[in-house]
C-alpha cells in the first residue's frame, strides 16, 4: 500500500470516548471519528484488497459512467475500467508499479509506435489534461483514497447496513484537508462490524474550479489474499512523456 497510509500509524488517545464505534479486538469504545481512522489504518495495512469501483462523472454537462475492478498488494496494482457516455462506450486496462502507471486503451492504441500497446505515465507529474481523464480515473488506488481519513472529522454514525453481504457502519464525516486540490466535503465510510476493515468509500472528485466532477463509491473485500501483478515489458511499452496524445496528462 502506499507510504500515505503511514498517516494513520497511530490513533491519538485524546480521540478515544464513550458512545462511539466498538473496537473488534477488545471492550473499549472510540469515538467515531477514531474508530474510522482505526479502520483506515488497518485496511491499508492490509498485504492486499480487491476493489470494485462504480461511479459517475460530471463533463460540461455529460454525464459518464464508470464502472472497474481489480486487484492491489503494496504499491502495485492491476485494474480494468469500463464507462459509457451516451451511445460511447470502452475500457481502459491499468497496471500501478509504485508511482509507475501503464494503461492500455483502444481510445489511443492507434497513436502508439508500432508494437507498443501499453502507456507508461508517471503519478508523481500533474496531469495536464483537460476535462476528463479516465488515466486518472483507473489509477484509484484505495491505500491512497484510504489515506484522505486521516483528515476526516466531524463523524456521524448512521446505523448499519449490508455491503457485499458483510454487515457494516455507516459514517460520515468532512474531509477537512483538499487533497492534490479536491475540495473539502463529506465522505462516507462503511466499516464492517466483525472485521473492522473498510468495507465501502463514497467521496466526491474534482480539482477545485474544475468543470468535471465526480461520485465516486469503492467497494473493498478479499483482504489479504493472494495476488499476482503483471507488469508490462519495456517491448510493448512506450513512454508517455515521448508521445502527444489528447486527453493524456504526460
Amino acid at each position: 500500500m502506499r507510504a500515505l497510509a503511514l498517516l494513520l500509524l497511530v490513533v491519538p488517545l485524546a480521540l478515544v470516548a464513550c458512545g462511539g464505534g466498538k473496537s473488534s479486538s477488545s471492550e473499549v469504545k472510540l469515538s467515531p471519528t477514531a474508530y474510522v481512522k482505526q479502520a483506515a489504518h488497518k485496511s491499508s495495512s492490509a498485504s492486499s484488497v480487491h476493489m470494485k469501483l462504480t461511479g459517475s462523472v460530471g463533463v460540461s454537462g455529460q454525464s459518464v459512467i464508470l464502472n472497474g475492478a481489480g486487484d492491489f498488494k503494496q504499491h502495485d496494482g492491476s485494474f480494468q475500467l469500463d464507462f459509457n457516455a451516451g451511445g460511447l462506450s470502452g475500457s481502459v486496462n491499468a497496471v500501478i508499479q509504485g508511482t509507475a502507471l501503464y494503461v492500455r486503451s483502444p481510445l489511443f492504441s492507434d497513436a502508439l509506435p508500432k508494437g507498443k500497446t501499453w502507456l507508461k505515465l508517471d503519478l508523481t507529474k500533474q496531469a495536464k489534461a483537460q476535462g476528463l481523464d479516465l488515466t486518472t480515473l483507473a489509477a484509484q488506488d484505495p491505500a491512497q483514497t484510504l489515506a484522505r481519513l486521516a483528515s476526516l472529522g466531524d463523524v456521524k454514525d448512521l446505523g448499519t447496513e449490508k455491503v457485499g453481504g458483510v454487515d457494516a457502519t455507516h459514517y460520515r464525516g468532512i474531509v477537512t484537508k483538499p487533497v492534490a486540490g479536491q475540495k473539502a466535503g463529506p465522505f462516507d465510510v462503511w466499516v464492517g462490524k466483525d472485521d473492522g476493515y473498510v468495507r465501502r468509500l463514497q467521496f466526491a472528485t474534482g480539482a477545485a474550479g474544475s468543470a468535471t466532477r465526480s461520485l465516486i463509491t469503492m467497494d473493498l473485500s478479499d483482504f489479504g489474499k493472494d495476488v499476482t501483478v503483471t507488469v508490462p515489458s519495456a517491448a510493448e511499452t512506450a513512454d508517455a512523456t515521448t508521445l502527444n496524445i489528447p486527453g493524456l496528462g504526460g
